[in-house]
């Protein structure tokens, strides 16, 4: 069975606020435990009286810890007052490495060491305070993302070939993930994601921490992930197998998804009969941070309940919106809860109000950055661009979302969005959208696709109800804006596929966007 793990990157002696923030995401996600892989603690020197209160208050026990929580030396030597408390209650102890003695819990260690934890073959998880030597080679992400590496060492590479771990984690001042790489060996051959995360509260904003979904011993896959390349960590280099997708690509496809809408055939003795995909679980789900798979790189900000994250394929481009905005603008609006509507959303710990308020509060942010960028220098002046959001709710779906894309005010005020809605849902015979509060609020009991129209002036919604007596493209909502936009060729998020290195550009120029409006960040 599946548990998920949560990472962290330094804390610095920042206790509570780190532990603040993990048990909020641990009331919704209910990881297994969690690991520190940088310094627990701030470093001596620097250390203050502050710094010290808070490594009392650890001691004796007022730092709600929510759950099992393991933690490497890093850098840095642990504070006298700590290695006193291990001590006395039988904390854990260095062993001797040959003739030489090392002191208890020193933050060193040598070629030595390393080289004797090779004996215990595989792995799941990896956590080294030095990155491995040529981590960096064979990557095109590094090229973009590492300019100075942190120190990186031979042994710990060697390691890495030996444990083969799914995961090997470690730190740096900036956030780092590597393409996944394939070891040598026999097929099915293993392959490990390597993570550096940045320190909690650096002022870049880089990630600190990292979710995922991990089933001890699983066997390695049959294909390899897309994009991964061969192991950088040893002199024969190679070429990978043909790869393809091993689950349907519906990650931040806007609706396209693995749901009951997709069928496949069952081709037993000819026999073209359909039959219905069960939907993904969380683990499976690319909208849960809980699956491996999660493509984490796109996420922009990260908040207690919900997340954003730019559209994958995005229906918009870097020029869609200049000169206003330089980046596509296709935003995910996503519940870390995994349900399918807002009302499957448990009620237990005021999860569903929170989630919809939390939505709310991001699309509000939304707003605020799309009518300032596009305000110009007359700060006095109308914007130029509003925003239409749309939402699929089903109870056959798969993970709620909302999708966020500006628009030109010019649209919404000649009723060119609402109308455009309206005329694609008469020509594909559906059900004609409601408009009044009660026809709406009488509709969103059941399935529905929801239209959110906005501008700095006004904001309106308007409702197709969703039944059995017509089948739904999920793609409604991306082809009506599409053919609105004359973006009509990039209707299918697959045509507008984007290289990872795209993609992050396409998140990092959101995120400095998005900076001054993303209350996540507020302290």
């Amino acid at each position: 069975m599946a548990t998920k793990v949560i990472v962290i990157g330094d804390v610095n002696g920042r206790l509570s606020e780190v532990f603040g923030k993990v048990a909020a995401l641990h009331a919704k996600n209910n990881f297994g435990f969690a690991i520190v892989a940088g310094n627990l603690f701030k470093d001596i020197a620097g250390s203050n009286d502050a710094d010290q209160a808070e490594i009392q208050k650890l001691l004796d026990g007022q730092t709600d810890v929510p759950l099992t929580t393991y933690f490497a030396l890093g850098h840095t030597a642990l504070p006298t007052s700590v290695v006193e408390r291990l001590i006395a209650t039988g904390g854990g102890k260095s062993t001797p490495a040959g003739d030489e003695l090392m002191d208890d819990y020193t933050a060193s260690y040598r070629d030595k060491d390393v080289e004797s934890a090779a004996d215990f073959k595989n792995a799941d998880i990896l956590v080294t305070s030095d990155w491995p030597k040529d981590i960096t080679h064979g990557s095109a992400i590094a090229k973009d993302k590492v300019n100075a590496p942190p120190s990186a060492v031979e042994s710990i590479g060697n390691l890495c070939s030996s444990l083969k771990p799914r995961y090997h984690f470690s730190t740096s001042e900036s956030f780092f993930e590597r393409e996944p790489f394939q070891h040598e060996g026999p097929a099915p051959r293993h392959i490990t994601r390597f993570l550096s995360l940045a320190p909690f509260g650096n002022a870049d904003k880089q990630k600190w921490i990292y979710a995922f979904a991990l089933e001890p011993s699983v066997a390695p896959p049959d294909t390899a992930p897309m994009g991964t390349t061969p192991s950088p960590l040893t002199a024969k280099k190679r070429k990978l197998p043909d790869q393809q997708e091993s689950f349907d690509h519906h990650r931040f496809s806007n609706g396209a998804s693995a749901s009951n809408d997709n069928y496949h055939h069952n081709r037993r003795g000819g026999n073209n009969k359909r039959r219905k995909l069960p939907p993904p679980l969380p683990q499976q789900c690319y909208f849960c941070l809980s699956n491996p798979n999660c493509e984490t790189h796109m996420i922009a900000s990260l908040g207690t309940d919900v997340y954003l994250a730019t559209a994958k394929g995005p229906l918009s481009t870097a020029q869609t919106f200049a000169p206003h905005l330089d980046f596509p603008s296709n935003i995910l609006i996503i519940p870390l809860n995994h349900a399918p509507t807002m009302a499957a959303i448990p009620e237990a710990d005021n999860a569903r109000a929170a989630s919809l308020l939390e939505m709310q509060k991001y699309r509000d942010a939304l707003h605020q950055m799309v009518a300032a960028k596009s305000r110009g220098e007359d700060q006095n002046g109308k914007a130029k661009l509003g925003a239409v959001t749309w939402e699929i709710s089903r109870a056959g779906g798969v993970h709620l979302h909302w999708q966020f894309l500006p628009v030109t005010t010019d649209f919404i005020v000649r009723g060119l969005v609402e109308a455009g809605f309206e005329v694609e849902a008469e020509n594909l015979d559906y059900p004609k959208f409601v408009k009044s509060a009660s026809e709406k609020a009488r509709a969103m009991e059941g399935d529905y696709f929801h239209v959110m129209i906005w501008t700095e002036d006004m904001q309106r919604g308007i409702v197709l109800p969703l039944d059995q007596s017509f089948r739904f493209d999920l793609q409604f909502g991306r082809r009506v804006m599409g053919k609105l936009l004359g973006l009509e060729e990039r209707t299918n998020w697959r045509d507008c596929a984007q290289t990872k290195a795209e993609e992050d550009a396409d998140a990092n120029a959101f995120k400095a966007a998005f900076k001054q409006f993303d209350f996540s960040l507020d302290d």
